[in-house]
């Protein structure tokens, strides 16, 4: 045919190409002979798929194709139907959603398994009954595999879905084939509920029926319950019709069933407003009295449920029939204040209409007029005549539970024309909350302009505009803590005055503890004399903001001229801001031009301090690879310099520095090029003259040593040794050489005088420093050196004096060195590590202890370890790396000459491992891990040493020469080679480049990026009260032309200031008002 030449056609030598869009075409409507010759040349065709994953065998099962599919499963043996597509469906959900019964039949009888659920957790028993294929669902019920009673979603058995669709054919054959009624989904419900609630009035007559025969009774059987027990009567009224919930109550269902919630059906209904369904209900029972007014769990009755919604009908067919008007919930709401909550004002006027009692409060005794007010548009959903009901008159003067009345209600939501309705019915303002507020503080403290105004103009008794709450809190203190300018404004033109509260804090104070600039220039621009003003405490209002770290109020403060003093605690306001960690403000007050703010800043935190240094540096406009480009560093700062004539002396604050370890301080390169100018200025001198005293006795010492060694003569049977010393003759050694005796002399008793006096000055302190014993060492040895060389004292012992006395003397000059910064740091880190080693060392000498003893104890035929100290020097020497294991070890051995050769081997090994390996690698970790610390731990040494030096120096010269010598600044050329800051700088090279790059980094980063803001907050500043201008212009217009509109009824600002998370001052503890403000907020929302 036509077909086979195309498709014999399609190959290309071995290789066999086919659309594969064509394969699902031969497997619906294929014949098989050509199909067996395609997968004869081209086995992998039976594994082909489309793009929903589907096999050919789904396609021939949804076509009807039977030779196909028995094709297939021949040749994959019996795993044919035993393939899924992507939604998990095998080809016998297809051949069951197609409605293709020869394709079922064909593959229930090549073993398909009919209980597979889908992804969507169907089989095909639950897709026959759910397309109502009913033969389908007869076929599959009648193979022997088939589970009648199998979930799928939501644990829904096929009876459960066929009672969801009303399937009732389907519903029989199920049952006819042993399907359980008494089965529960996840959600506890029996199929009845599931007819119930679908509306299948036919299959729950099904199920009654069936039921009954399997020995149910149709009440017991109407009246299941699920999980939450709820009956079919609950699920029908749920569904919403009216025929299935008639059905249910004729067939004997429970209206007073209550839910775990303990709601009934006829709760439920009046939740819908289902006014028929009530009626049916109400109608078909017979205790009216006992179920009209049965509460749910809520100890809600039916006619709450009503008026929640606003069924205004069936609210008054309720109270028809009986139900209490005033019954309480467990909130404390009766029908009329849930009405009120909820903003159902037609029910809320049917209630009035029929008496409801209007004095009822709820639990936190908010009566009718209370929760009016809170809803949207106020009493304005109140009619002319209910506000002018005598016993709604009498509300307006109620309290809640804080004492307040519907007016603070009013006045603190700003919701003006409440405020109107109620002042017009003439209503004191006098009444006060419990503590001790007005209406108008209430206005003032949440920036209600329009509300002030208005009841301003209403108080004809002046003093309520002066008198203040339990804390002594006046309107004018309210709205300044609550940053509401235009109230301020208001207040100090009606005539509020500058009084303290009970705490002697001012309206300045308030503005300034919570941040509110604008209010703040307001009050001093009307008083000035409120800018140093002391509250109980003795704190001002600059003492405030830097507490609670209002950079802006800080600045303005300082700008106004506010005086820098202490409070009762002995703190300044820069006190008050370290304490509370108040960085931003540390920074404002550093940067402030008051030159007495400076004389409070501390070098005990790092990060102010270190703001402080970067200010004294300024970098030149020249480009930065101008030879004139510089960067000069100012020395004016208080904290660097120092005079002998202030209170503290000299370098105290960089004492306190080292004292504290602010390494990051002192190598900042302020305090290094002051250290620097210090250094050049006369420190080097002054040590270098030091050093040059020191030589004077260390080289002619050492002059002696080299020209005196004595000669070793061996003599006597028995060759022993005689050290014999140089003869010392006054007329025949030369002079120089007595020169250099005297200078060793003379330079010792020196030093030892100025050990002396060095002791009297210091105290204890002369003895907490080693190089003291050092220096003492140096000069005894010295002595007994040469004292004893002058005067030809038989024997060698002074000569070991003098070997000592030169050691010990060019160790200490090693520590001269350590002032100088290139080498310094290295001098002082040798130190540091060998502490570290003595420490280490000692460690060990328990260790060369044990191995000296084994070894004098196994070694018996060797001199090395013939005695005990002959043995633990030889230990140490093997301990360092020379084990000599060949002489010492082997040669013995292979000489048959060791006495005990596996013990000796193996403590030898031992040895090895413990004290060379360990040792090393020990020595390695520290050395790597602890090098960054012992560099930081001695450069902090090596600077507090130079600044030792400074400070003892300083104490000892006049202070004009000190000013003479000091320098105020220091500019660097970094650009230029051949300069004094160059020649300086090979001392300290790269200062200038870490300069440079810190102040490229700042300005360049931040300069740039604080201008923009600087500038688009100008902006925005225009644009705000640029709008605002046309925002009153508006409202005037609005006002001539009469209209009204929903923005009107709003006043004051959207978000309350008054109510913020960091300050409630204003709040009384345990306010009520919180929640309150958050649930209205979520209202507008």
């Amino acid at each position: 045919s036509s077909t086979l030449i195309d498709v014999d056609v399609a190959f290309t030598g071995s290789v066999y190409v086919m659309e594969r869009a064509d394969v699902p075409n031969w497997a619906r409507g294929g014949d098989v002979s050509q199909l067996e010759g395609l997968v004869r040349r081209n086995p992998v065709l039976l594994r082909e798929q489309d793009d929903s994953g589907a096999s050919l065998v789904h396609h021939a099962a949804g076509a009807g194709n039977t030779p196909v599919i028995r094709f297939i499963c021949s040749i994959t043996v019996r795993d044919g139907w035993k393939v899924y597509d992507d939604e998990g469906s095998m080809p016998l959900h297809w051949a069951v959603e197609r409605n293709q019964p020869d394709s079922c039949r064909a593959l229930l009888e090549l073993g398909a398994e009919p209980n597979v659920l889908n992804k969507a957790l169907m089989s095909p028993l639950h897709l026959a009954v759910s397309h109502t294929h009913n033969h389908l669902v007869q076929l599959l019920l009648s193979h022997y595999k088939t589970e009648s009673n199998l979930e799928g979603g939501l644990g829904n058995t096929p009876v459960m879905l066929a009672c969801s669709i009303n399937n009732t054919e389907a519903l029989s054959i199920l049952l006819s084939h042993g399907a359980r009624l008494s089965s529960q989904n996840k959600l506890g419900h029996y199929a009845i509920h599931a007819a119930a609630f679908a509306g299948s009035k036919k299959a729950m007559d099904v199920i009654l029926k069936a039921g009954e025969e399997m020995g149910h009774s149709i009440e017991e059987h109407i009246n299941f319950l699920d999980k939450s027990y709820s009956s079919p009567l609950h699920l029908a009224v749920r569904g919403g019709n009216m025929d299935i919930i008639e059905f249910c109550i004729h067939k004997g269902a429970k209206i007073d069933q209550q839910q775990v919630d303990r709601s009934t059906a006829l709760h439920f209904a009046c939740s819908q407003g289902a006014t028929e369904a009530v009626k049916l209900m109400l109608s078909s029972y017979s205790r009216l009295d006992s179920i009209i007014n049965l509460p749910d769990g809520a100890c809600q009755t039916p006619l709450h449920r009503a008026t929640i919604f606003d069924h205004t009908e069936l609210a008054e067919y309720l109270i028809s029939k009986g139900a209490d008007i005033d019954y309480i919930d467990s909130k404390g709401l009766s029908p009329l204040l849930l009405a009120t909550n909820c903003g159902a004002w037609r029910t809320v006027a049917l209630l009035l209409s029929k008496g409801a009692n209007v004095k009822i409060k709820d639990q936190s005794g908010c009566n009718f007029l209370h929760l009016a007010i809170l809803q949207p548009k106020g009493l304005k959903n109140l009619s002319g005549d209910v506000l002018q009901h005598s016993s709604v008159k009498d509300l307006l003067s109620n309290e809640d539970n804080e004492g307040c009345t519907p007016l603070h209600y009013a006045c603190r939501l700003g919701i003006h024309e409440s405020v109107k309705n109620i002042l017009v019915l003439q209503v004191s303002l006098d009444r006060k909350s419990k503590d001790k507020k007005s209406a108008l503080h209430f206005a003032a403290q949440y920036g209600r302009v329009n509300t002030c105004q208005r009841l301003l103009e209403t108080i004809t008794d002046s003093r309520l505009l002066n008198e203040g709450d339990e804390r002594g809190l006046t309107p004018l203190h309210l709205a300044s803590g609550g940053g509401h300018t235009k109230v301020v404004e208001l207040l100090l033109r009606k005539g509020a005055l500058f009084h303290c509260d009970y705490k002697g804090r001012t309206c300045l104070h308030h503005a300034a503890s919570e941040g509110y600039t604008q209010t703040m220039k307001i009050v001093l621009a009307t008083n000035i004399n409120l800018l140093d003003k002391l509250d109980e405490d003795g704190s001002t209002a600059l003492h405030l903001a830097a507490r609670e770290g209002h950079v802006a109020a800080v600045r303005l403060l300082l700008q106004r001229g506010a005086e820098v003093s202490l409070n009762k605690n002995h703190a300044s306001f820069f006190h008050e801001a370290l304490q509370h960690g108040r960085k931003d403000v540390i920074n404002a007050i550093i940067d402030s031009d008051r030159s007495e703010v400076n004389q409070v800043i501390s070098p005990h935190l790092p990060v102010p301090v270190q703001y402080l240094l970067d200010r004294c540096i300024r970098e030149s406009d020249d480009d930065t690879r101008s030879p004139d480009y510089h960067v000069s560093i100012f020395y004016h700062m208080h904290l660097i310099l120092g005079r002998q004539n202030d209170s503290s002396p000299l370098h105290k604050n960089s004492l306190a520095m080292v004292k504290y370890n602010r390494i990051e301080l002192l190598s900042h390169p302020v305090c290094k090029k002051y250290l620097e100018m210090k250094w050049v200025a006369y420190g080097s001198a002054a040590h270098l003259l030091n050093l040059f005293v020191y030589l004077l006795g260390l080289l002619p010492l050492t002059h002696l040593i080299v020209s005196l060694r004595p000669s070793l003569d061996y003599t006597g049977p028995d060759n022993t040794t005689a050290v014999t010393m140089v003869p010392i003759s006054v007329r025949e050694q030369g002079s120089f050489l007595s020169s250099c005796m005297v200078m060793v002399l003379v330079m010792n008793i020196y030093s030892m005088g100025k050990e002396v006096t060095q002791m009297y000055h210091q105290r204890l302190t002369y003895f907490k420093d080693p190089f003291n014993y050092q220096d003492w060492t140096v000069a005894i040895f010295s002595l007994l050196f040469v004292i004893p060389l002058n005067f030809n004292v038989e024997g060698s012992w002074y000569w070991q004096a003098g070997a000592m006395a030169v050691f010990q003397s060019w160790i200490s000059f090693l520590f001269y060195l350590q002032r100088f910064e290139h080498f310094g740091i290295y001098v002082v880190m040798f130190n540091e590590i060998a502490k570290t080693l003595w420490k280490i060392l000692l460690l060990f000498f328990f260790l060369m202890l044990a191995f000296a003893l084994v070894f004098h104890a196994l070694m018996l035929n060797q001199k090395e370890f013939e005695r005990l100290d002959l043995s633990g020097v030889q230990i140490f020497v093997m301990m360092v790396g020379e084990l000599n294991y060949q002489s010492n070890i082997l040669d013995i051995y292979l000489d048959n000459k060791l006495p005990f050769p596996f013990l000796t081997f193996y403590m030898f090994v031992v040895f090895v491992i413990l004290m060379p390996i360990l040792l090393m690698n020990m020595m390695i970790g520290l050395a790597v891990g602890d090098i960054a610390e012992v560099k930081r731990t001695a450069g902090l040494k090596r600077i507090a040493m130079q600044i030792e030096l400074h400070t003892n120096l300083e104490e000892k010269m006049p202070y004009w020469l000190l000013k003479r010598v000091d320098q105020s600044f220091f500019t660097i050329y970094p650009n230029r080679k051949c300069s004094k800051a160059s020649i300086l700088n090979f001392w300290s090279q790269g200062e200038a480049n870490e300069v440079q790059i810190r102040l490229m980094t700042n300005s360049s980063n931040s300069t740039s990026v604080e201008a923009e803001l600087r500038r688009q907050k100008y902006r925005l500043k225009e644009i705000s009260s640029v709008l605002e201008k046309q925002h009153d212009l508006m409202k005037l217009m609005i006002q001539k032309m009469e209209i009204t509109s929903e923005a009107d009824e709003h006043d004051g600002p959207t978000e309350v200031k008054g109510y913020r998370q960091r300050s409630n001052w204003g709040q009384a503890k345990g306010s009520n008002w919180i929640p309150l403000m958050k649930v209205l907020e979520r209202k507008n929302v």
